[in-house]
């Protein structure tokens, strides 16, 4: 079981790698404090890199309006980076040509989930997606679960990715993921991974919580803990956006 989240953290990272819905939001809103948290932890030399399952669209959204300077997206497909002059870079994890043939695949595998599954619906955010499809499950349908994992099941069989969070199921095609995307920008960033942590909140962060030495949980991922082989080392008391402004507070006491 995860530990209780010191009030001063006996580390400071450089990096912050971060989940975003449920995580940084709660019930689908961004508390007033996360975002006061993100700015001071940017003015305390903790660059926070969210990394997400959301679509490329709000992506572009966040790293233009938010106080960060990368986001991570579609669950590893991309990272995107903000020079000083406000100008976008980003970094795809496959080639243009494989992006192209993927995606005439994932129509066709929609195509047939909707048909088969009647509980099954898209995101509202699909037009705004660049390398995968994605159904809610959470967000603005809620499903039970166990009807969830019978069609991230059917997409795991048609030979593809999908993983569940607490909102959406995610499928793609390709060898990545949050985990190895926030490799591959660490080292286009020359940052040690010794030097970072990641907060999440559902089963879709395990590979994080696997592959970064110091994580965090926010306290609504306790319900998912039985599912980790991996949970976080620790866990905030709150959930939600105002659990990772408990991780800020703790961070920022140790600086």
């Amino acid at each position: 079981m995860p530990a209780a989240l010191p009030t001063i953290f006996p580390f400071k990272p450089t990096v912050l790698f971060t989940d975003v819905d449920e995580t940084l939001t709660w019930e689908g809103r961004l508390p007033p404090e996360t975002f006061s948290a993100l700015a001071a932890l940017q003015q305390a030399g903790i660059s926070v890199v969210p990394v997400t399952g959301a679509c490329a669209g709000w992506c572009d959204c966040l790293i233009r309006t938010w106080p960060i300077d990368s986001i991570i997206g579609e669950n590893g497909a991309f990272f995107i980076d903000r020079d000083k002059q406000g100008k976008l870079s980003p970094t795809f994890a496959v080639s243009e040509t494989e992006r192209k043939e993927s995606w005439l695949r994932l129509q066709t595998l929609k195509k047939e989930v909707l048909i088969r599954f009647p509980q099954a619906f898209e995101t509202a955010d699909q037009a705004f997606r660049k390398t995968d499809i994605a159904f809610d499950i959470g967000q603005d349908r809620k499903i039970d679960r166990s009807e969830a994992e019978l069609i991230q099941r059917h997409c795991l069989a048609a030979g593809f990715t999908a993983k569940m969070s607490s909102i959406h199921i995610n499928v793609w095609s390709g060898d990545y993921s949050k985990s190895t995307m926030a490799r591959q920008w660490l080292d286009a960033h020359d940052v040690d991974c010794e030097k970072t942590m990641f907060v999440g909140d559902s089963p879709n962060d395990e590979a994080m919580f696997e592959n970064f030495p110091t994580s965090v949980g926010v306290s609504n991922i306790m319900p998912y803990i039985p599912e980790l082989n991996t949970p976080p080392a620790f866990v905030t008391t709150l959930p939600g956006g105002f659990g990772f402004n408990e991780l800020s507070n703790a961070l920022l006491q140790a600086t």
